[in-house]
């Protein structure tokens, strides 16, 4: 059986629907422990910068909310943040339909698949 990002992945658009339509929202790990939300985007050419924040959550804990300040490439979907406190970089890439971003710790192997909270709200 696939993954909820697997199948997150797979979902059309509808026509006219980009796939930068869907980072307005809130990227959630199936599990509910990372976030992603880009609060701000400035286009500038190829490449937009974004602000925003990152929420780790263990159990049933309020979240621990980060700040984040970061780059997109728009022609290949490349993502790359720097959290503020505690200092950490992440980088990785967004689906084609933009539904599922994929991130790793740079330094670390494990990549972390979040997919776009409205999506995987119709996968769970």
């Amino acid at each position: 059986m696939l993954q909820p990002h697997q199948r997150a992945a797979q979902i059309p658009n509808e026509p006219g629907v980009s796939w930068l339509a869907f980072l307005g929202g809130r990227f959630a790990a199936a599990d509910g422990t990372f976030a992603v939300l880009v609060q701000r985007m400035a286009q500038r050419g190829h490449t937009s910068d974004l602000e925003g924040l990152i929420e780790l959550s263990a159990g049933g804990s309020l979240p621990v909310v980060y700040p984040f300040t970061g780059t997109l490439n728009l022609e290949f979907r490349e993502i790359s943040l720097q959290q503020t406190h505690p200092e950490k970089r992440w980088a990785g890439q967004l689906s084609e339909n933009g539904r599922v971003m994929t991130l790793h710790e740079v330094g670390q192997a494990k990549p972390l698949h979040l997919v776009h909270e409205t999506t995987l709200e119709q996968l769970l």
